[in-house]
């Protein structure tokens, strides 16, 4: 049973099937990481018409770009899949996911959209994957 498990994970992989890899390949990103390929920008956030509010996150994975120091390290084949927050009383802890290279998924995080959060002030940090934060700026959500 477990063979024919393995055959159905992996054989997809090997015939070019690419819309399985990234869910067997994701990984959240450490701070290292980010800032070896150029670093991430927290811009302001944006008020949408229905009320819930995104937060631009600018970073580029592929290490081609300077967006808040310069990269040290150049990656082919990881692209992003997600950016995360999480709201835990006035701070929002964002991480970003990458996976390899897909049609699906850029080298560019957008931002991350926080739905109906709560008027005020907040601090925005980097979610490490021990556990720890960087902070990285406070933003104001009216």
């Amino acid at each position: 049973m477990k063979t024919h498990l393995a055959l159905f994970l992996v054989v997809p992989l090997l015939t070019g099937c690419s819309w399985l890899a990234p869910l067997l390949t994701s990984e959240a990103q450490p701070w290292s990481m980010i800032q070896s390929v150029g670093g991430l920008r927290v811009d302001d956030p944006v008020s949408r018409p229905d009320g819930t509010v995104f937060l631009p996150v600018v970073c580029n994975v592929s290490g081609l770009q300077k967006i808040t120091t310069e990269p040290t390290t150049m990656n082919s084949g990881l692209v992003v899949k997600n950016t995360t927050a999480k709201i835990e009383q006035m701070s929002i802890q964002i991480q970003i996911l990458t996976c390899v290279v897909d049609k699906k998924h850029s080298a560019l995080s957008k931002g991350v959209n926080l739905g109906r959060p709560e008027s005020g002030t907040y601090q925005v940090e980097y979610l490490n994957l021990d556990g720890s934060t960087v902070p990285l700026r406070e933003i104001e959500i009216k």
